[in-house]
Order: structure tokens, then C-alpha cells, then sequence
């Protein structure tokens, strides 16, 4: 086992979890935990979360890696360009493939920014890690183990799985965190650009000087 899977493993066993559950299944405690690794610890800029990507083995890769990371990017940027010049938005990422359990997942690390004026401006570092090809959502045990926080929201039907949580209380800066499963049946396929499995969150990036 991984160091970041056995940190997210040993959180799982710290909150108490009923003896009658049934424990994580390793997938879902590998997935979290590749999250864990590539997105925490550089979560405070753009650039060191894309060196904390590379330091745990993701690999760099084009859209064109594949086609429904193709086609959600390209909905993220049209989105980007139908928003109102005067906010000043724009939206960089970097895409980056690594085998998780055999399968392939992707991982997109954005900085999204909005320079509308000196007193309204903001740049936010996403980090979002897609199974495309996954057939049902994870336990987000593992995900709140990670967080620190349960869930906030939810909401489960034939259309989507999806969890919230607040703000992780150890992760200044970070915003809520998002597990969500899109099957290939929903009707929120085309919408997003993909079905499958996405665990993501944004952190307000420091300034130069940390703050």
C-alpha cells in the first residue's frame, strides 16, 4: 500500500466507522488517496500543484489523450468564453494521465480568474481527478476521512451521485470539496461532457507573498 493510501486508510479507521459497515473497497481508498497525493499539497498555486501532480507520478497529456476529456474541456471553455468581458475572466489548465487499479484516470489542474477590479478579483486553483471509465461511485467514507468534514448535501438517482463537504477545516483556503458519478444513462451527460466518476475542489491561490 501507498503511503497517501495507508494516511487515507488509517483516517478511515481514526473516525470510528461502525463494525457493521463494510469497509471501503481498496479501489475507493486508492482513488482518494491518489487525490490526496496530487492534489493537497501544493494546493496554493497553480504552478505547485501541477509539480505536486508530476511528483506523484501523473503524466502529461493533450485533450486529445481522450475523447470525453476532449469534449468536457471544450465545454469548460466555451463556457469561459460567453462570460461578460467587463469580469475579465480567464481560464488556463494543464491535463495530466495515470493508471489507477489498471485503469487510466486523468487528472485536470485549472486556475480559473476574474480581474474585473482591484477590489473584485480572485484567481482559483481546481483540481479535479476523472475515471471515465468507472461504473458506479465509491464509498465517500474515504472522502471525508480526508476532509475532516461529513457530508454536507447529497443527492442519489438514476441521473447522478453526488456528495458535498465544507470547507476542509485543515486546508486553509480550500473551498467545498465535490465526489460525483455521472452515468452513462444521465441527463447530464452531455451537459458536462462526461460520464463516469470526478473528485474535485478549487483553493483561493496565495498571493506572492502567502496571503
Amino acid at each position: 500500500m501507498q503511503a497517501g493510501a495507508a494516511t487515507v486508510a488509517a483516517l478511515v479507521l481514526s473516525l470510528g466507522g461502525s463494525p457493521a459497515l463494510a469497509a471501503p473497497a481498496p479501489y475507493d481508498i486508492a482513488f482518494v488517496s491518489e487525490f490526496a497525493d496530487a492534489c493537497v499539497p501544493g494546493r496554493l498555486s497553480y504552478e505547485t500543484t501541477q509539480q505536486a501532480a508530476l511528483g506523484a507520478g501523473w503524466n502529461a497529456v493533450e485533450r486529445a489523450a481522450n475523447a470525453e476529456l476532449d469534449a468536457m474541456m471544450a465545454i469548460s471553455e466555451a463556457a469561459v468564453a460567453e462570460i461578460d468581458p467587463e469580469f475579465a475572466a480567464t481560464f488556463d489548465y494543464k491535463l495530466f494521465a495515470k493508471p489507477i487499479e489498471g485503469v487510466v484516470h486523468y487528472l485536470v489542474v485549472s486556475l480559473s480568474s476574474s480581474q474585473a477590479s482591484e477590489q473584485d478579483s480572485w484567481n482559483l486553483v481546481g483540481c479535479y481527478l476523472y475515471n471515465f471509465d468507472a461504473a458506479a461511485s465509491i464509498d465517500p467514507e474515504p472522502v471525508s476521512a480526508l476532509i475532516g468534514n461529513p457530508i454536507a448535501d447529497s443527492q442519489v438517482d438514476m441521473h447522478i451521485t453526488s456528495y458535498a463537504w465544507g470547507p476542509p477545516p485543515a486546508m486553509p483556503r480550500t473551498l467545498d470539496t465535490y465526489l460525483t458519478f455521472v452515468p452513462e444513462v444521465s441527463q447530464y451527460r452531455d451537459q458536462s461532457g462526461f460520464s463516469g466518476l470526478v473528485l474535485k475542489f478549487s483553493t483561493s491561490e496565495a498571493d506572492a507573498g502567502g496571503v
